[in-house]
C-alpha cells in the first residue's frame, strides 16, 4: 500500500482510538445524564453540549509522540478534562496515582517496558484496529444511549 494511504489511515485509527477512550470513560448516572471523570483532578463532568464533549478528551500519561508503542494503548489514554490534558500538561503527578488505581502496578510496569519498544503496524494491522474500534465505540454508545 502506498505510504499516504498507510499515514491517512493511520490518523483515523488515532481518531477512532480517541472517540472509544472518551466513550468507555463516560458513566450514566441514574438520573441518565452522563457524566465524565476526569483522570488526573478527578472533577466529574456532565456532558449536555458538544462543548462539554469537546472538554474531555482522551489524554495520554506517556506523551504520544514520544512514546509510540503505546500511543494506542488504552491502559495508557484515560479520559481528561482539557483543562488538565493542556493547561496543566497532563497533571501527569495526579494522572499517576489514579492511573496506578485504575489499571494497578503490575499493568502500569509493563507500560514501562512497552514504552520504549519498538512497534510498527503493518496496513492491515492498522485496518483491524480500526474496525476494532469502529465496533468499540458503537457498544459505548450502545451502554450509554446515544446515536
Amino acid at each position: 500500500k502506498m505510504k499516504n494511504e498507510q499515514t491517512s489511515l493511520y490518523k483515523r485509527v488515532k481518531v477512532n482510538f480517541h472517540k472509544y477512550v472518551q466513550l468507555r470513560d463516560v458513566q450514566k448516572a441514574a438520573s441518565g445524564e452522563l457524566v465524565a471523570k476526569c483522570i488526573a483532578c478527578s472533577k466529574n463532568w456532565i456532558l449536555n453540549t458538544s462543548t462539554d464533549w469537546k472538554n474531555f478528551v482522551a489524554s495520554h500519561y506517556w506523551r504520544a509522540d514520544l512514546y509510540k508503542s503505546i500511543e494506542l494503548n488504552p491502559m495508557n489514554v484515560n479520559g481528561s478534562c482539557a483543562h488538565c490534558n493542556t493547561r496543566k500538561h497532563g497533571n501527569i503527578s495526579e494522572y499517576q496515582i489514579h492511573l496506578l488505581e485504575k489499571i494497578g502496578q503490575e499493568n502500569f510496569d509493563k507500560l514501562i517496558i512497552k514504552r520504549n519498544q519498538v512497534k510498527k503496524c503493518s496496513f492491515s494491522e492498522l485496518e483491524e484496529l480500526n474496525n476494532f474500534y469502529l465496533e468499540k465505540i458503537k457498544e459505548q454508545k450502545q451502554r450509554l444511549g446515544i446515536k
